[in-house]
């Protein structure tokens, strides 16, 4: 992970995963291996090239053990559970919640936290614009994502659960920092990009600081 205009490689050494987020890991790629065709969670070709996707999820992972303060983390679209799972396995202490909108793959993601032992993810079947503040333990210091939405959408759909600060930390295509400059017209407030780095299934992973729950012009 690189400070900012950095865009790098993600080359650097990282040091050994802890032996329960692997354990965590590993039974959720069983699960995944016996389930994708059932609950239509992935494709043969996805799942053939699970490892490289684990690899960007601990990305997610480890940007927001840098960079986001105390509170909850919510991914959006959490989807199959990447990078919710490693998120969750990754960060014990913190209160994570996946939200996904279709109800096969929200099934599929509780099993995931019952199997893998992650007592603190809570999983919502539903839009994230639903999800009550009074719902969560505190206030959401980050907010992650894969190619949901844009930036102003993201920010607009969580702004009621926010800290008074939150870091974004989403994958973006090429032109992602002309749409950084257009997020923080939306919102009157200038982002601070606090990392990027490119992921190896494509696209990089972008890490803004902004203000929590500005409205968006």
């Amino acid at each position: 992970m690189r400070t900012p205009g950095g865009d790098g490689d993600g080359g650097a050494v990282q040091p050994e995963e802890d032996a329960a987020v692997t354990a965590a890991i590993e039974t959720y790629r069983g699960l995944l291996q016996r389930y994708h065709r059932t609950l239509d969670l992935m494709s043969e070709r996805g799942l053939e090239a699970l490892d490289e996707k684990l690899d960007d999820a601990r990305a997610y992972a480890r940007a927001v053990v840098t960079w986001a303060g105390p509170g909850c983390v919510v991914d959006v679209g959490s989807g199959a559970g990447l990078p919710g799972v490693v998120l969750a396995a990754a960060l014990p202490e913190r209160a994570v919640v996946w939200v996904e909108r279709r109800r096969r793959r929200a099934t599929f993601l509780r099993m995931v936290a019952a199997a893998c032992g992650l007592g603190r993810v809570a999983v919502m079947a539903g839009d994230v614009r639903t999800l009550t503040r009074e719902a969560l333990p505190g206030p959401v210091a980050a907010v992650t994502a894969q190619a949901v939405a844009g930036w102003d959408d993201l920010y607009t759909w969580t702004r009621h659960l926010h800290a008074e600060r939150v870091v974004f930390v989403v994958r973006r295509g090429p032109l992602w920092a002309e749409e950084v400059a257009s997020f923080g017209q939306a919102i009157g407030a200038e982002p601070q990009v606090l990392a990027s780095e490119r992921l190896g299934r494509g696209g990089t992973l972008v890490v803004l600081s902004v203000p929590g729950g500005c409205p968006c012009r």
